[in-house]
């Protein structure tokens, strides 16, 4: 029997060579404007992406345990091992849940529940590792083994003109998001052991992209890079920014990804950021 990946919704996928028998995703339910949709699933209201009214916040809702008890034991008769590779515990109770509910297959089919302590590309990546190898047959415990190398070879950046998110998600206080969209702040977000976390400010945008490509110079030996953008920002702008980063890189592979709503529930509509792996 073979080992099955679950992969929620934030993690972005771009390989279709994958095997997909292998692949369970999990949708996320973002909730905006009295309104839900599933990630992955339903088709986002136009309206909402992005909505005119920059006030409207996207909530993520990971599902509950009953329904990822019932998932496991949909899988578990036909599976030697479930490998959930989910987006960071620290962003939702995602993680947390899936380990309890792993208590309805208890002796009958080991589920292991991986914390990538990030989102997006960085989390994708560890998801197609999996599929890989659960593809070559390697077992659960091997498969997990190799992802946790990953961990600390993964890091991820973020800009955004927008503070209302970060405010939404108490990354700033009310007083901090009035003065810095007053000042024009652009923050430098980062990802630090699962967490966002605001590190640094710039006074435009052009100065803000500049300690993107800063911090980016820092890797000399990266292996993969993807550039990440939101709906609110123009596709030619994450392209032209992704040659600079090129030029000073000089990585085996660079791709550029719209990102979606999960991540735009945390940083907004108008991000730009950038994920590496050493």
């Amino acid at each position: 029997m073979p080992v099955r990946v679950l992969v929620d919704s934030a993690a972005l996928l771009n390989a279709p060579d994958l095997p997909g028998e292998l692949l369970i995703r999990i949708p996320l339910t973002i909730r905006a404007d009295h309104r839900a949709f599933r990630e992955g699933v339903d088709e986002i209201p136009p309206d909402l992406w992005p909505p005119a009214d920059r006030s409207i916040g996207f909530r993520l809702e990971p599902p509950g345990e009953e329904a990822l008890r019932e998932l496991y034991l949909r899988l578990a008769p036909g599976t030697s091992a479930i490998v959930a590779v989910l987006h960071s515990g620290r962003l939702s109770p995602l993680v947390a849940q899936a380990q309890a509910a792993a208590s309805a297959v208890l002796g009958r089919c080991p589920v292991h529940v991986l914390d990538t302590q990030t989102l997006g590309a960085g989390q994708g990546w560890m998801a197609e590792t999996a599929l890989r190898l659960a593809a070559q047959g390697q077992p659960a415990e091997e498969i997990v083994r190799r992802l946790r190398g990953m961990l600390s070879r993964i890091y991820t950046v973020f800009i955004t003109e927008s503070l209302e998110p970060l405010e939404r998600n108490r990354l700033l206080s009310k007083t901090q998001r009035i003065l810095g969209t007053m000042l024009g702040i652009r923050p430098f977000l980062m990802m630090e052991e699962g967490a966002l976390l605001p590190l640094e400010k710039a006074r435009s945008t052009e100065k803000a992209l500049e300690k993107l490509l800063e911090f980016a110079a820092e890797f000399s030996r990266a292996e993969r890079v993807a550039v990440l953008y939101g709906p609110a920002r123009a596709p030619q702008e994450a392209h032209a920014f992704a040659q600079r980063l090129q030029e000073v890189l000089r990585a085996r592979e660079l791709r550029v990804y719209p990102y979606g709503p999960s991540l735009a529930a945390w940083i907004g509509f108008d991000g730009l950021g950038v994920t590496i792996q050493e």
